[in-house]
């Protein structure tokens, strides 16, 4: 059944909720004219109706009540922006239950339940799309579905996470501490007040959940993600990484080979002339390499009011665009199988390492190390060792070969346990 306009109720009426409803007001007759059809946005639903959000909506817009959206049969399209697991999964499940396509910019909802979210929503005959999720306004989710769906994909590198790479780009910039970046990121807003979620790498791990599930048809949850953020990272080897040719990056990595999938996120050294290190302050981006296209890069400014506004209205006029022709979501999309993939754990990944030890300085401490090194298979590239930092220690820094990481990982656990070394070693992948 065709139709005429088709009506939208949006729950959470923050940052982008704003940015969406200023989207619907001042662009209006484009995103009419792209879908087809007349798009309307009738309520908003935010447990705070009081505050000045700067936009002006009519009366009797705005609601605190769930139920006026998703008990409302005019409202075709629930546009999810609260975040957080719950209750936000309960609305957007009863919403597809209730015959209603659904819009999430929810990455920590969709990493976790995006099997049961995709099943209601086949079971219902409707939508649900979740662009904004990853990369703001990068459409890196419709390229990966749509553009490259002819691709086996191999690997995905990915800054995903705006603030992380703000603060690693004013530390390797502008020579600026951890905790000084980290304040600045939170004075212009790029960072929230507590930053935990950002730096300690969950905010990138949803993210390349969602990517993960799309990329290799099949379902991944947290405990298959092996997480390292940036927490703790010393300007030290921000110094180092340049002086050897690289740039640090915080990277959700998911790479795919006969035995499995390993995905991953980590701290890396990037080549300086590697297209990933030039992405800067609160840009994103995403490599992606398929079998049939090679090599792919998506950037763009990965977080923001408007940028993800702008994905919350492509998914709305794709849907809308589908409805004006009497599209379901069983006639437009076919639903993809999810395959049985190997998760590889950590431990089985091969790469290059950086590894910084302090030692007690005195003669036949490098060969000791290289000694033990060696004993498991791992090979050095190059060695820096600079001045004494104190009388105590002296800093050795070692770049290797690709070595197997169980092996890396236990021939560390021997280094750090020598009497000659002063702290634990500090480890970081390279990127080839």
């Amino acid at each position: 059944m065709e139709k005429k306009v088709i009506k939208a109720g949006l729950i959470g009426f923050g940052t982008i909720g704003k940015g969406v409803v200023k989207l619907f007001k001042n662009s209006g007759s484009i995103i009419d004219a792209k879908s087809g059809v007349r798009v309307e946005l009738k309520k908003i639903c935010d447990l705070d109706i009081k505050t000045d959000r700067g936009v002006k909506v009519a009366p009797g817009v705005l609601t605190t009540d769930i139920n006026d959206i998703i008990n409302d049969p005019e409202i075709d399209i629930v546009i999810e922006l609260m975040g957080g697991y719950r209750p936000a999964f309960d609305f957007v499940l009863r919403a597809l239950n209730s015959g209603k396509n659904v819009v999430s910019a929810n990455k920590a909802m969709i990493s976790k339940y995006w099997r049961e979210l995709r099943q209601a929503a086949q079971k219902n005959g409707v939508s649900i799309m979740c662009e904004a999720s990853v990369g703001g306004g990068i459409p890196i989710l419709r390229g990966l579905e749509q553009g490259l769906a002819a691709n086996r994909i191999i690997e995905i590198r990915g800054i995903l996470n705006g603030t992380c790479n703000y603060i690693l780009t004013k530390m390797t910039m502008e020579k600026m501490t951890f905790d000084a970046a980290l304040r600045e990121a939170q004075q212009k807003g790029f960072a929230e007040a507590d930053p935990t979620f950002d730096i300690e790498g969950y905010d990138t791990m949803h993210k390349a959940i969602i990517i993960s599930n799309m990329s290799f048809d099949s379902r991944f949850s947290e405990r298959d993600v092996a997480v390292q953020g940036i927490k703790g990272i010393d300007f030290t080897d921000i110094q180092y990484a340049d002086e050897l040719g690289y740039v640090m990056k915080l990277l959700a990595i998911a790479s795919r080979d006969v035995d499995g999938v390993n995905i991953r996120v980590q701290p890396s050294f990037v080549p300086k002339d590697n297209m990933l290190a030039s992405v800067n302050y609160e840009f994103n981006a995403i490599y992606v390499k398929g079998d049939a296209v090679g090599e792919t890069l998506f950037y763009g400014r990965g977080a923001g009011e408007m940028p993800t506004a702008s994905a919350v209205l492509s998914d709305i006029i794709h849907i809308a665009r589908n409805m004006a022709h009497g599209y379901t979501y069983r006639k437009a999309q076919i639903a993809v199988k999810e395959a049985a993939v190997k998760v590889k754990s950590i431990g089985s990944i091969v790469s290059k390492y950086y590894l910084r030890f302090s030692v007690s300085d005195r003669a036949g401490v490098l060969a000791q190390i290289a000694g033990i090194l060696g004993r498991y298979n791992i090979s050095i590239e190059s060695v820096l060792q600079k001045a004494r930092h104190s009388v105590s220690k002296v800093p050795v820094v070692i770049m290797t070969y690709e070595a197997n990481e169980a092996d890396l990982r236990r021939a560390l656990k021997k280094i750090d346990a020598l009497a000659t070394t002063k702290e634990k070693t500090v480890v970081y992948r390279v990127i080839n």
